[in-house]
């Protein structure tokens, strides 16, 4: 029996930040230790005696047809309510909003907008790789000088590019989403404890996304010479010649680091040969996705099918579900947030909202004595086992000057035929540990 919640529209709105954040160059990826940003003593732009202000671009009408517009609603009906419990640095929060329209051109002008007319703070959730880049480059070196000690805090970006970690590159540039690296090596931890002496294959997108996933997935078993990899073109969906070789590779456990469209093509190519391996796939492709793409659409019947083609899959998490933790105080305080304060209907991507407004909150509360860019810089920089409140347990927000990722644990989930996405075994966390792949 197909669980009830799979008939909300969440097979949609559901989707992950990352989904669409996929790719970008990777220049000169690496967790390189850069100088700090220079931190003055003075109030900053964007700080008045009432209010601190930070900025934002995002798809707000859904003219790139993605729906994060969704994840800045959030922020902002958190903020909303957080303004009324109490204030940060004695001081409301507001984030002013320019429509990027999900194209790389308005996200920079956008961005050139609020920090040079708006004269904001920071700016906060960058979304997609190839989107955010130009913007996050500008951020980075304003005056395009090369000098980068007077950029602007480009915050909690929303893309899993190992390329904004160079803190040589990037200094005011903070990843929140968990790299695309990491994920893959949580996925390769994970087989090797669970599907131990099994071959290991990874089907990957022949670009930076799929490309980082086989390096984590190859780091944490040992080396590229330990799976097998086949790539596709990102403009292949049938993929049924690259699986075929797979299982003739004799792959028993399979990594799909692919679009939510290629998993379908792939599974029904496995059904076909009558290849059953254990399915694994990254926390960017949400479950109720895939099963809408293998079921052909949204409703009942057609998720029950996807998610019968999907029982078994092995996937990562790292937030609280709307829908498996929907009992949780955490998760009827986020719904009643939304519904009260003009949120957007409760989803993966609105609990992602207040997690980034939560850790923005954080990170401000600690800049009261040095509200500038580099204080503030400073302080994001000195967050250690900070836990939004719509996390997993164990999961946490720690930064250094040196590492720019704010979230890198995961949690092991499997998909269920029912519908069901049960967490099973431990959080697996990347933080500082030789699990963590080098990234070159």
């Amino acid at each position: 029996m197909l669980r009830p919640w799979l008939l909300a529209p969440a097979a949609g709105a559901i989707l992950l930040i990352t989904a669409a954040c996929n790719g970008g160059g990777n220049d000169n990826p690496g967790n390189v230790g850069g100088p700090s940003p220079t931190v003055a003593a003075t109030a900053g732009p964007g700080v008045t005696n009432e209010v601190i202000r930070v900025g934002m671009t995002n798809d707000m009408a859904g003219s790139g047809l993605t729906p994060y517009g969704a994840v800045t609603r959030a922020m902002q009906a958190y903020l909303t309510w957080f303004n009324e419990q109490g204030e940060v640095c004695e001081r409301d929060l507001e984030l002013l909003v320019e429509d990027d329209e999900y194209s790389a051109d308005k996200a920079l002008a956008g961005t050139k907008k609020l920090v040079e007319q708006d004269g904001v703070l920071a700016m906060v959730g960058g979304i997609g790789t190839e989107v955010h880049r130009p913007a996050g480059e500008y951020l980075n070196d304003p005056n395009a000088d090369g000098d980068k000690s007077d950029g602007v805090p480009d915050l909690f970006v929303s893309t899993g590019w190992s390329g904004w970690h160079d803190t040589t590159r990037f200094p005011w540039t903070v990843g929140f989403i968990p790299g695309f690296t990491q994920d893959g090596a949580a996925l390769g931890l994970y087989a090797e404890q669970n599907f131990p002496g099994k071959k290991v294959g990874v089907l990957f997108r022949d670009d930076d996304f799929g490309r980082e996933y086989v390096t984590g997935v190859a780091g944490a078993l040992g080396g590229t010479d330990k799976i097998v990899s086949q790539p596709y073109t990102s403009d292949e969906i049938d993929v049924a010649v690259q699986v075929g070789q797979l299982k003739d590779a004799g792959v028993e456990v399979l990594v799909l680091a692919t679009t939510p469209e290629v998993v379908a093509t792939a599974v029904r190519a496995s059904a076909a040969l009558g290849w059953a391996p254990h399915l694994f796939v990254g926390y960017t492709t949400p479950p109720s996705t895939m099963a809408a793409r293998l079921g052909g659409g949204i409703s009942a019947t057609e998720l029950e099918a996807g998610f019968q083609a999907l029982d078994g899959t092995i996937s990562t998490e790292y937030l609280l579900s709307p829908i498996e933790d929907e009992s949780e105080d955490v998760m009827q305080e986020h719904r009643m947030r939304m519904q009260s304060y003009r949120g957007p209907q409760v989803s993966t991507l609105s609990v992602y909202g207040q997690a980034l407004a939560e850790t923005l909150i954080e990170a401000l509360s600690r800049t009261c004595g040095n509200l500038n860019r580099g204080g503030l810089m400073a302080a994001v920089e000195s967050m250690s086992s900070f836990t939004p409140t719509v996390v997993l347990p164990g999961v946490r927000v720690s930064l250094s000057d040196a590492d720019h990722r704010a979230i890198e644990s995961f949690q092991p989930v499997e998909i269920k035929g029912t519908g069901e996405v049960l967490r099973v075994g431990d959080l697996i966390s990347l933080e500082s540990t030789s699990a963590a792949p080098e990234e070159d």
